[in-house]
């Protein structure tokens, strides 16, 4: 399952090397339909107003277990971040993240206030899209952020609430990714639960394609139920407002990442 890392020469003459992940041994097309669906959610939300600065990155299933992914280039792993500054424990400190990015940029005051904006635009949409998705195994190595401040999720091979488990022990509590390194997401959750008849259709028509976590409708369960369409709008942003600090005060999301970075 090691992959290949590719530089590809550009048919443009002035335009930059393409560079790609090459890999064997995993089923793409999950990673495939998930970043179409996250696509599709960016699009949703800039109707509505809001540009959340996504980065759904190029994913394209070549055949069985094979498939090329775009390099988000200039980025880095929350892992990595926390690596750099110091080792495991840089996950209980909350500046950790943002004293990264500030020493990589030279920044003046307009600047550094653009990029946690982006930090914070991009976290409130991944928080939500991940949620909704029901993404599963979102350990620090699997969430990145760019130079410019932008974070993105990557590795979508468990979703639909398909979360892992270790000695029968459900590793994954909180509602999604969300500690005292990200503080600060709201928005996003109503726009997409005016859209659920849409969503869930998409998810239908999938069915047929044998991805391992899509076979049939009590799948797309978990979706219809994240969505809460029982709820009317001040309903939902309190029950996502729950959400939230139920993220915050999970333990084990710190615990997860400081384990991940100790064993890798």
């Amino acid at each position: 399952k090691l992959p290949l890392w590719l530089v590809f020469d550009n048919a443009e003459d002035l335009g930059p090397n393409v560079t790609i992940i090459f890999k064997e041994g995993d089923d793409l097309r999950q990673d495939v339909l998930t970043l179409q669906l996250l696509r599709i959610m960016d699009r949703l939300w800039k109707e509505q107003g809001m540009d959340l600065r996504m980065n759904p990155y190029g994913c394209v299933s070549t055949g069985d277990e094979l498939g090329m992914i775009e390099v988000v280039l200039n980025s880095i792993t929350m892992a990595g971040i926390n690596k750099k500054a110091g080792g495991a424990l840089k996950v209980l400190k909350s500046k950790t993240v943002d004293s990264f990015l500030i020493s990589k940029n030279n920044l003046n005051e307009e600047k550094e206030e653009k990029m946690r904006d982006n930090f914070t635009q991009s976290s409130a949409a991944y928080c939500v899209a991940t949620y909704v998705l029901g993404i599963g195994d979102r350990h620090n190595d699997n969430i990145m952020v760019t130079m410019a401040g932008n974070l993105f999720h990557i590795d979508f091979g468990h979703f639909l609430g398909n979360y892992k488990t270790k000695f029968g022990i459900k590793r994954e509590r909180a509602p999604f990714v969300f500690t005292h390194q990200y503080q600060a997401v709201m928005g996003a959750y109503n726009t997409l639960r005016r859209e659920t008849s849409f969503l869930i259709n998409l998810f239908h028509i999938m069915l047929s394609t044998g991805i391992p976590e899509l076979r049939n409708t009590k799948d797309i369960e978990y979706l219809r139920d994240a969505l809460r369409s029982d709820l009317n709008d001040q309903e939902a942003s309190r029950f996502i407002e729950e959400r939230i600090y139920e993220a915050l005060g999970c333990k084990t999301t710190w615990v997860n990442d400081i384990i991940h970075i100790m064993a890798h």
